[in-house]
């Protein structure tokens, strides 16, 4: 196993370096000193820092008495059903989300209705600045309530009975109690938050309405499909990666000691609140929260089997991208398990003997994040452009750049159930003697297999909504769901664009059950 992870490893290291060697020599084609003084650059960095900002701040704000709610009410019925609703927009296509918020919030949609029915002549604009930081909200309040609640369920029960019996008000609880545990839990949450709005792509691109309102990553999208201009797509890529690392950086000094999404506890929490009025408002915030979440997604349902009937649909050209979104997406999702498994077996059993080794293979798996899928998959294109032509330069740009972003959250989601098996079977083993392929078979593959099924079926989730890779590398005879649905909502062919979403949330959903239970057994059912 240490062979695998080093072979792995060398070749992360030597995937992520050879893409961003080759964009630096690409970027010294292009007039640097011309492109860092222009206007467009510093509007592209304007905007991504004010939308990732509006996106955060109002996500945090949102989630923190959302979360505080769920902790709250610990055993009203559907709670664990209304977490599950929480992870959903994880597995979420970008695209699938975009076209459930413009069917609620756009010009003809569900809440302009009923402003119309009210009789306010109002044609919301869902494009730009507000419509991106909507989206980024409805994708990142979910995550803030993974993110924090753990911090109210790491508050001992005791501290909330001897908060009761002293007679302690509601501000004196807040300031004494909860707000030490937000001091430690908020700065992680935002950091996370923020990272993933400044490197979001797919929803600026579809919500962004024009180049006024871009991120880096579109940025270099419109300047190697619209202008293939190489040399300056290579620097906006540069400057978007020194951006991300910037904003790594300070995300690192944020993080404390607070154990992020470790899970939920059970019942039987008390809280020293009136229970009137404590839970009238936490039953408030969890139906807002829910209907926000929901309602996207049953837009998205009801509208897409409104367009089966009544759209002219092309059913060859959706089966045939169907299949081809399967064939992209299955591949990379085991790609990336293959890659992720060796790097955090041998982290797990290296972290008693060789803790430094084990920091930098976790440091190592989680490096294709810290680079921004716009920069890897521009690299790649410039490597596989000089090597390989046509359709299979398609297909291998696709299926790398999804295996190696999947790498670090198939790694995350193994990472908690292997150090567990390794704490728990290790002297055993060593004791018997069982080592290698055997004790993969016996004692490995059983414990962890709900979790590898779990692991491959959020990477094939992730691959089938892909934009970025597809977005670069895809030409006419390579268009999956996605890339039929991007061109669907620019060109306001709604109905037509309403099946698509619901083909491609089905395509997840049925590709997600089935990988996870196939892989996974009994146990991931």
């Amino acid at each position: 196993m240490r062979i695998a992870s080093l072979f792995v490893a060398a070749l992360l290291i030597a995937g992520i370096g050879a893409a961003l060697l080759m964009l630096f020599t690409q970027a010294g084609g292009a007039d640097i000193a011309g492109l860092l003084r222009s206007v467009y650059l510093r509007r592209v960095l304007e905007f991504t820092l004010l939308q990732a900002g509006l996106s955060t701040a109002i996500s945090i704000a949102l989630g923190v008495p959302v979360a505080r709610a769920f902790a709250a009410e610990s055993t009203f019925p559907g709670r664990r059903l209304l977490l599950g609703l929480m992870s959903l927009p994880i597995v979420l296509p970008s695209l699938v989300a975009v076209f459930g918020i413009v069917a609620i919030y756009g010009q003809n949609g569900v809440l302009a209705s009923l402003l119309r029915g009210l009789g306010v002549a109002a044609r919301p604009d869902i494009y730009g600045l507000g419509g991106v930081v909507l989206a980024h909200v409805f994708f990142n309040l979910p995550l803030a309530v993974r993110l924090l609640l753990p911090g109210w369920q790491s508050i001992p029960l005791e501290t909330w009975r001897l908060a009761a019996q002293l007679g302690m008000p509601g501000w004196a609880r807040f300031r004494l109690i909860e707000a030490p545990m937000l001091r430690r839990y908020l700065p992680q949450a935002a950091a996370a938050i923020f990272l993933l709005c400044v490197g979001s792509f797919a929803i600026v691109l579809a919500l962004g309405g024009g180049p006024g309102a871009a991120t880096f990553e579109v940025a270099v999208f419109e300047a190697i499909r619209f202008e293939f201009d190489p040399p300056r797509a290579a620097l906006l890529a540069l400057c978007g990666l020194a951006l991300n690392l910037a904003c790594l950086t300070l995300a690192q000094q944020a993080v404390g000691e607070a154990a992020l999404g470790t899970g939920w506890r059970g019942g039987g929490q008390v809280w020293p609140v009136g229970w009137s009025r404590g839970r009238l408002q936490n039953g408030l915030f969890l139906l807002t929260a829910a209907l926000f979440v929901l309602a996207p997604v049953v837009a998205t349902v009801t509208d897409g089997i409104a367009g089966l009937i009544q759209a002219r649909l092309n059913w060859p050209a959706l089966a045939r991208a169907a299949g081809i979104s399967l064939a992209l997406a299955v591949p990379a999702a085991f790609a990336a398990l293959v890659l992720a498994l060796p790097l955090v077996l041998a982290e797990a059993a290296a972290r008693a003997r060789n803790p430094r080794r084990a920091g930098w293979l976790r440091v190592i798996s989680a490096l294709p994040i810290a680079v921004s899928p716009m920069a890897l998959g521009l690299g790649w294109f410039l490597i596989l452009r000089l090597v390989v032509e046509g359709l299979p330069r398609a297909i291998l740009g696709v299926i790398l750049l999804n295996t190696l972003m999947a790498v670090p959250f198939v790694a995350a989601i193994l990472r908690p159930a292997v150090e567990r098996a390794h704490h728990r079977h290790e002297r055993l083993c060593r004791a018997l003697g069982i080592a290698g392929w055997r004790r993969w078979r016996l004692i490995d593959w059983p414990v962890l297999r709900p979790g590898i099924g779990m692991a491959a079926a959020l990477a094939a989730a992730m691959a089938l909504g892909d934009l970025v890779g597809i977005g670069l590398f895809g030409d006419a005879r390579l268009r999956n769901l996605t890339l039929l649905l991007y061109d669907q909502l620019g060109a306001y062919r709604m109905e037509g664009a309403a099946a698509t979403a619901l083909l491609l949330l089905l395509l997840v959903f049925v590709t997600y059950q089935g990988i996870e239970r196939m892989v996974g057994g009994r146990a991931a059912a």
